[in-house]
Parts: structure tokens; C-alpha cells; sequence
């Protein structure tokens, strides 16, 4: 029997109470964070996030996994990514966790967010999905040079249905429920034992897992927020960092320009969505 079988034969579905407007806590069964404890800019602005939405007392904090030697992968950097989200995918199948929120350190909550909370999950509560984007970037192919591209807004939804061979990014702010996790898990785990480049998928970057198993799964559904209820905190990549990031001359004045951006994209969505009324009907 397979590890994706015997989750379905001792797990049980249990529907969140809805007596009262459901925040996060009440729809999730586990809210996880992976966060590395030297990037101390992110760290604090992760826990500023989790105190907006509050969060304080009920978020599973992953210390992220790293790694000396890549193996496989492409950076052990890459590597260290994979196995956290793994990891953590892992658990929550062996504790047969029914939905699952996933953040990582970087992640920005738009003012929306927090206004509509409740609209937000209500929608998500009443939609089929496996797979639920609430921050994330789609782009043209799969190519690393593909271009930026607009996912369609659904009137009066938080929420579109995304194609599934549509290439998405940027896996900072995401959920996962029910057959998705233990089929997630299991795809995973056998591509660590493929070489990389494999055609049916060896080791890669994470959001290339998110994208092969929709691609190889066309049942698995995927819906992302549009506009996003969530983006990435302009800092160093961990993953990928720039040119200019390694000389000392230069980085400094790249963490203002940071900064000032990042100050800008939080004030301009406060004006946007900070002063509408809460859980205002989606327009």
C-alpha cells in the first residue's frame, strides 16, 4: 500500500465550524514558516506579518535546512529550499494534516489581507482547489528567461483557476489540502532518485516541482489570488543573488534601495487597501 493510500484510509476530512466569520487558524490545521535565523531583516518582518494576521501563538516555525554540497541539485542552496519545503510536506502527511499554509520569511501581506480575511476564506472554503496561490508570479514558459505574464482577474473573487500548463513562481505564500499533500510528497521523493534534467523530473528548484506535478497531474487544481494577497520582501536571494550583492563597495547601498522600495510597495497598498471597510464586498 502507498504512502498516498494509507493517508486516505486513516484521514478524515473535518470541515472548519462556521458559526462565526473564519480567520486562519480556524481554516488551516497547520500554519508553517520557513525561516533561516542569520537573514535577521526577513525574520523580523516575518514576525511583524504573523502579528498583523495574528498568528502569534499558532504558526509551526522551520528552521530551513541547508546544505555544504548541492548533490543533485543545481546550489546547495537550491538544495537546502527543496528539502525544507519537503520536509515540512512530510509532516504534515504523516500527521494526516488536512490544509496546510505555507509561508517563507520573505513574505509581505497586502493591507487586503488583513481587511478581508474572512471573504477570503469563506471563498477558498467553498472552492474546489488542491493547490491555492495567495502570492505568486506567472510567466510566459518554463524557461528562465521567459517573460512576466497577467493572470485574469475573476469579478467579484479573490481567486482564479489557473491552467494547468500554466508556469508559475515565487512559492512565498502558498496552501496545499487533501490528496495534494502525500501526492506532492511522493512526487518528490522519487525524483530525488532520478539525476538531474530527468525527463520524467529529477532534483530542481521547488517551484519547478510545484509546476511538473500540475503539469503531470491535470486533475490537481490551482487557484491563484489575483491581485496578490501576498509578495516577496525585496532583499538578498538566497537562491539566486545578484552581481552586485557580493562586492562590499555596492551592497550597502543596494539595502537602501531596498528598503525605500520595500517602504514604498507597503504605503501604496495601505492607501489602497488599508482605509476600505473590512470584509467590504470584492469588487
Amino acid at each position: 500500500m502507498s504512502f498516498f493510500d494509507n493517508y486516505f484510509q486513516q484521514s478524515t476530512v473535518v470541515l472548519p465550524h462556521r458559526s462565526k466569520p473564519m480567520n486562519f487558524t480556524d481554516y488551516f490545521d497547520r500554519i508553517a514558516i520557513v525561516y533561516l535565523p542569520e537573514r535577521r531583516r526577513r525574520f523580523k518582518s516575518i514576525q511583524r506579518q504573523v502579528q498583523r494576521l495574528g498568528l502569534e501563538d499558532n504558526v509551526h516555525w522551520f528552521k530551513g535546512l541547508k546544505f555544504n554540497q548541492a548533490g543533485q541539485f543545481p546550489k546547495a542552496s537550491v538544495r537546502g529550499c527543496v528539502m525544507s519545503n519537503y520536509e515540512l510536506l512530510r509532516q504534515a502527511a504523516q500527521d494526516k494534516v488536512e490544509r496546510l499554509l505555507l509561508f517563507q520569511e520573505d513574505c509581505v501581506l497586502s493591507q487586503r489581507l488583513i481587511r478581508q480575511e474572512h471573504s477570503i476564506l469563506e471563498e477558498l472554503a467553498n472552492r474546489n482547489w488542491d493547490f491555492a496561490y495567495l502570492g505568486c508570479q506567472a510567466y510566459s514558459n518554463d524557461e528562465p528567461s521567459s517573460k512576466k505574464v497577467s493572470i485574469n482577474a475573476v469579478p467579484n473573487r479573490f481567486f482564479s483557476q489557473v491552467n494547468v500548463r500554466q508556469n508559475i513562481r515565487e512559492t512565498h505564500f502558498w496552501a496545499c489540502q487533501g490528496k495534494a499533500i502525500p501526492k506532492l510528497v511522493e512526487f518528490m521523493e522519487a525524483s530525488f532518485e532520478r539525476p538531474m534534467n530527468h525527463p520524467d523530473c529529477g532534483p530542481t528548484y521547488f517551484d519547478g516541482y510545484m509546476n511538473e506535478i500540475r503539469y503531470r497531474h491535470p486533475d490537481l487544481v490551482t487557484l491563484a489570488a489575483v491581485p496578490n494577497l501576498g509578495w516577496p520582501l525585496s532583499s538578498v536571494s538566497n537562491l539566486n543573488p545578484g552581481r552586485l550583492d557580493g562586492i562590499p563597495a555596492v551592497s550597502p547601498a543596494l539595502q537602501v534601495v531596498r528598503g525605500a522600495k520595500n517602504f514604498c510597495l507597503e504605503t501604496a497598498d495601505f492607501v489602497r487597501h488599508g482605509l476600505a471597510p473590512k470584509d467590504e464586498q470584492v469588487s
